[in-house]
């Protein structure tokens, strides 16, 4: 049978008869494959499917699996250290057999096979080898039942005989083997692998004092790093930070910090409800609950310290009555919503502070919102049943704004069959995906799902088609994200526009680091909830050199706050003493590979070079770990990705793997998957996984306080210590920052400077955010007069904070109004416009100074507060694309002198007008172009594609010239940076594999996705602004090709498959040659089916393919209900 045909036999006749211990009843339970609402925690995983086909080919041959198989198969059913897990159950999370994946190495077949092959064996053991309790009604089969049903089989089913364990001690009279330690004892034969022999994670026995984890450090001592290659030492070493400030130690820390003052924490504050509340200035640590309405705000000067408030004294401790329709007990909705979400999670009931921040008056009365909680406290959750109750129970669309693409499409698979079962639709909003406005639909309501810059697309339509009031709910992640430049300006428009209109659209934002709550709940004009809950405790360490410091967050001098722990040098040896003068390997060998690392690195160059120091560090015994999984994981980034790059193939049999945006999004998201199942244990990354993907760790190490060359904030920090200790990864989450001395001081201003406030960018580089929300408004016909835009911008977080930033909002509106007047991007209503040009503008403001200008002056045109203008065209088509008037009228030049010779012999003319649209001064963002590289490529051109080269003027003397100055400077080097990156695109539009472009241009491949990207929008907002110019008209449809083109990347037969959420070329290739080859063929598949003919496919993503399909079905059904209903009502 092949390794990854995955075609398990389900049912065995022969079972029944032979297991008396099962439930025949629960064992009809797992043929429920086709459920769409496994718990999100207990998803299957690809890595382990091999494992059982080698098992089942194999007939369980007696030396067939490894020696550490024993231990995966007791580790999987091992999921806490206070829980009675059993085969069909745990008493805690109630999980049942089916919600184990029918492809995980501890599944129904496994042990259906086990047994079946084995079955005179079992026969003649006397019952007594199970428990009691597996003979009573219930016929439950406890861990420790299969564990010596397991070992009285023969042990070679999982292992070869252990001499070790040929004792007098028969299997039976321990029960306990599921300890750590048991791991150990695979292996002893070679002494360089027993590294983990004192570890016990999970004991409850030991004092405080012995918590801390030990390990034989011995195996370091013998480890000679100097036995690396040359090559390899270069390779690893490139990146080694050097503390040339001096020696590092827990007292030189504590004297350069010793100029800081530790915070002093408040007294407990108490009131009456209905109260107005005045609370004291805020310290760095909040604990408990706290709200606040927003009629208070204004006589607060700081309200982080509602924490300290009477919980029961607030005014909204009486019920309140919901002023929406209810359909259910839970907060509104049906019971089956309840049912499918505990069971979607794995949970039993909700966080005390979700069903408080869910009973909040905001929540009942519909007022705008903003709770924030710790990273890991749950907040999504409760976003979710407040989108689906406005969905399902008000009947309204919501929007979902995310930060970055890969949540937006997660989401959109998380929600999807909650849209399938219960009837509403899910629509994704990502560069060139969603229409806006988006159809109206009369049956169905939708939940949008998008980025900032495509949810700010799809508001504007909507408001433009009036139809703004579709929208019930606005959810903003990340809400700290509006203090960004750039894309806070865009998320701050969003918002002003939507309370500007008033249309009672309720906000709701949820964040973990705000530092200026009342700033940006007076803007919002919503109440706030916060809460320090996390459901397991964080311990906080920093490394001094040797010695390891723990933060006391409660204590009140430097000491108490800073109070040493340990001294570690782990008996490195003197070469590897050199190698990681940070002693990271001793710091991940205390915890991986039983439990998961995330290691942040500053740079992606140095998360590779830490990936590969671990690799030639750490001792053997990773290799063994998960072995034949981590083969699995290799095969499927060689397989599906395309590649499987040289760091990763070197690091990857360790347990260790890197993650950045060099990285493809395939190949992360197999990186991602095998992390969550253990199968990676350390994953070095940059700062951007902390706010963007979804990975909890037992322990969290960063490798030096910088995010590239800047020092970390205090956000940054609390983002990235955040992802240790998630629910059910043990007692507590544990984070390390190391440091050097030269760092000691910025390191102690950052712990104890207030959180990071969230700025207004409305003002940045010549205020061009406040120019787009200007211009949107005139356009969307929201203000069209001075005393409008006064109003507007009234609305802003940028109004809110003009007194402290030293602005008047008045005098910006009215210079910006002035520019665009003088660029012709404004005009006069028709009723009041001039009949001649007018060169510029004079305000009512202004009048008085009329009298001292000659009659000789430009005559100058009054406009008072009330006078109404409007957006020209080029107005007009700067606002539909979404961009300043001077980037505009840059790609306006740029068409009109590509209309004059327009190549249309092949893509590469169009393709550079659309690089031209993001580019910069130099062409040289995301990457600059290689001379050698670029010099070859043009001399194997074809003649129309260089005919491009030489209409931008790159003749054959100048290309003589690069070639030997090797360098693309001079008076051509915007134009060569931009046809560098046209040559990308189009070796990427003839469907040249992503890892040979990337290759042959030397661009990391995560770049190459971001190119596409950030080219299909970019053809897209080139759409829009050709719609608005008529001179233009024949553009309209060459782009809007160009944009499929980049979106799908691939041939014509695969892409409706490409429509797919997640799916690229490469898995689109795999569902084509397996006979999937429509929307529809998907749909109607079960997800099984896609396990057994699609290599590498886990059950999780086989569900989420086939309900993204389902959605895409719902909607073009909804398409035609909407046409149908058109077309009967024309007829009567």
């Amino acid at each position: 049978m092949s390794k990854n045909a995955r075609k398990l036999e389900w049912c065995s006749p022969k079972l029944t008869a032979k297991r008396k211990c099962l439930d025949k009843k629960r064992i009809n339970a797992v043929l429920q494959t086709e459920n769409l609402f496994w718990p999100e925690d207990d998803e299957d995983s690809f890595f382990t499917a091999s494992k059982v086909n080698y098992v089942i080919n194999n007939k369980i041959n007696t030396h067939s699996l490894e020696k550490n198989d024993t231990n995966l198969l007791c580790s999987q059913m091992t999921m806490g250290a206070h829980q009675e897990i059993t085969l069909f159950g745990t008493q805690q999370n109630s999980l049942k057999l089916s919600n184990f994946k029918e492809d995980t190495f501890f599944s129904k077949s496994v042990l259906d096979t086990v047994m079946t092959e084995y079955e005179e064996i079992v026969e003649t053991k006397n019952d007594s080898c199970l428990p009691d309790n597996c003979h009573d009604d219930k016929s439950v089969l406890t861990v420790s039942a299969v564990e010596k049903l397991i070992s009285y089989s023969p042990l070679e089913l999982f292992t070869s005989i252990n001499q070790n364990s040929m004792t007098d001690k028969t299997p039976l009279e321990d029960t306990a083997l599921l300890n750590v330690e048991s791991s150990n004892n695979f292996h002893q034969g070679r002494a360089d692998e027993s590294i983990f022999n004192t570890i016990n994670l999970h004991s409850e026995q030991k004092t405080e004092s012995q918590k801390q984890l030990k390990f034989d450090d011995t195996i370091f001592a013998n480890i000679n790093i100097e036995d690396l290659t040359i090559d390899e030492d270069k390779e690893l070493f490139v990146e080694n930070i050097q503390d040339d400030a001096g020696v590092q130690n827990s007292q030189r820390f504590l004297d350069d910090v010793a100029i800081f003052k530790v915070p002093h924490a408040p007294a407990p504050i108490s009131c009456k409800a209905g109260q107005k509340i005045k609370v004291p200035q805020r310290d760095n640590f909040v604990s408990g609950s706290q709200y606040t309405v927003h009629s208070h705000l204004s006589n607060i000067t700081s309200i982080a310290n509602l924490s300290r408030l009477d919980w029961d004294s607030q005014a909204f401790s009486d019920k309140i009555e919901n002023d929406f329709p209810s359909k259910g007990a839970f907060f509104g909705l049906p019971d089956k919503v309840k049912r499918m979400i505990f069971e979607y999670k794995g949970i039993q009931s909700l966080y005390e502070w979700q069903e408080e921040c869910l009973n909040l008056p905001a929540i009942h009365e519909r007022r705008n919102l903003i709770y924030a909680l710790p990273t890991s406290g749950g907040k999504t959750l409760v976003a979710e049943i407040l989108m689906l109750r406005e969905v399902l129970c008000r009947e309204k669309d919501v929007l979902f704004i995310l930060p970055y693409v890969s949540i937006v499409q997660e989401k959109v698979s998380a929600m999807s069959p909650f849209a399938i079962a219960m009837n509403f639709i899910v629509d994704e909003y990502t560069a060139g995906k969603g229409k806006c406005p988006p159809m109206k639909r009369r049956k169905r309501k939708s939940i949008f799902i998008a980025s900032i810059e495509k949810g700010a697309v799809l508001i504007d339509s909507l408001i433009e088609a009036q139809r703004a009031d579709e929208i019930g709910l606005i959810v903003v992640d990340e809400l700290h994200l509006i203090g960004e430049k750039g894309r806070g300006a865009t998320l701050e428009a969003l918002l002003t526009k939507i309370m500007f209109i008033d249309v009672n659209i309720q906000i709701v934002g949820m964040s973990a680091t705000i530092g200026n709550l009342e700033e940006v709940s007076s803007f919002l004009k919503a109440d706030v909830y916060t809460r320090s809950f996390r459901p397991v405790e964080l311990r906080e360490f920093i490394k001094c050199g040797n010695d390891i410091l723990e933060i006391n967050t409660a204590g009140k001098t430097l000491d108490e706050v800073f109070v040493y722990s340990r001294n570690v040098n782990f008996n490195y040896s003197e070469s590897l003493s050199r190698s990681d003068p940070d002693h990271l390997a001793g710091l991940v060998a205390e915890c991986a590979p039983e439990h998961c690392v995330l290691v942040f690195c500053p740079s992606r160059k140095n998360c590779e070079n830490v990936a590969l120091l671990l690799s030639r560090i750490l001792p053997k015994k990773f290799v063994q770990h998960r072995k034949r999984e981590k083969e699995d994981l290799m095969d499927a980034l060689d397989k599906v990705c395309g590649v499987l790059g040289d760091v990763l193939a070197k690091t990857i049999p360790y347990g260790i793997a890197y993650h950045h945006s060099g990285l493809t999004i395939d190949e992360r998201k197999f990186i991602e998957t095998a992390y969550r199942f253990g199968v990676l244990s350390v994953i070095c990354c940059t700062s951007t996984l902390a706010a963007g993907v979804n990975l909890p760790a037992k322990r969290v190490i960063i490798r030096a306080p910088y995010v590239g060359s800047e020092f970390m904030t205090l956000c940054r920090y609390k983002q990235m210590v955040g992802r240790a200790g998630r629910a059910g990864m043990g007692e507590a989450g544990e984070s390390f920052l190391i440091t050097t001395s030269r760092d000691n001081i910025r390191v102690g201003e950052m712990l104890f400077s207030p959180m990071d406030k969230a700025i207004t960018s409305l003002d940045y580089e010549d205020c061009i955010g406040l120019q787009s929300l200007v211009l949107s408004a005139i356009g969307l016909e929201i203000a069209n007069c001075r005393t409008d835009l006064y109003r507007l911008v009234g609305c802003t977080l940028l109004s809110v904070q003009a007194n402290q930033l030293g602005l008047s909002t008045e005098q910006m509106v009215l210079k910006l109004i002035r520019e665009m007047f003088k660029h012709k991007v404004l005009e006069l209503c028709a009723s009041v416009a001039s009949k001649k040009d007018i060169p510029d503008i004079l305000t009512t403001q202004d009048v008085q100074n009329v009298s001292s200008r000659t009659s000789h002056e430009h005559r100058r045109l009054f406009i008072s507060k009330s006078t109404r203008f409007q957006l020209t065209n080029i107005g007009r088509a700067a606002f539909k694309a979404g961009i300043d008037y001077k980037h505009a009228f840059a790609i306006h030049a740029e068409l009109k002198l590509a209309q004059k010779q327009l190549i249309l012999t092949n893509y590469a003319h169009l393709l550079y007008l659309v690089v031209s649209f993001n580019s910069n001064a130099k062409g040289d963002e995301l990457f600059p172009a290689e001379a050698g590289i670029l010099y070859r490529v043009y001399m194997s051109l074809d003649d129309t594609t260089q005919a491009l080269f030489k209409l931008l003027g790159f003749t054959e003397a100048v290309a003589v010239k690069m070639a030997k100055t090797m360098s693309v400077q001079g008076p051509l080097e915007l134009k060569l940076n931009r046809l560098y990156k046209v040559l990308v695109l189009i070796d990427i539009l003839n469907v040249l594999p992503l890892h040979v472009v990337a290759s042959r241009y030397k661009v990391e491949r995560g770049m190459l996705q971001t190119l596409i990207n950030q080219s299909t929008a970019a053809a897209s907002a080139i759409v829009r602004l050709c719609e608005q110019l008529d001179a233009f008209w024949c553009f309209k449809s060459l782009f809007e090709r160009i944009s499929a083109k980049l979106d799908r990347c691939g041939t014509m037969e695969l892409e409706p498959l490409l429509d797919l959420p997640a799916v690229k070329i490469n898995r689109a290739k795999q569902l084509y040659s397996a006979g999937f080859k429509t929307i529809e063929d998907i749909a109607k598949c079960k997800p099984i089916d896609l396990v057994r003919l699609v290599e590498h496919m886990p059950m999780k993503i086989s569900k989420e393919i086939i309900s993204a399909a389902k959605i895409i079905l719902m909607k073009k059904l909804d398409y035609l209900e909407e046409e149908a209903e058109a077309l009967k009502m024309c007829l009567t």
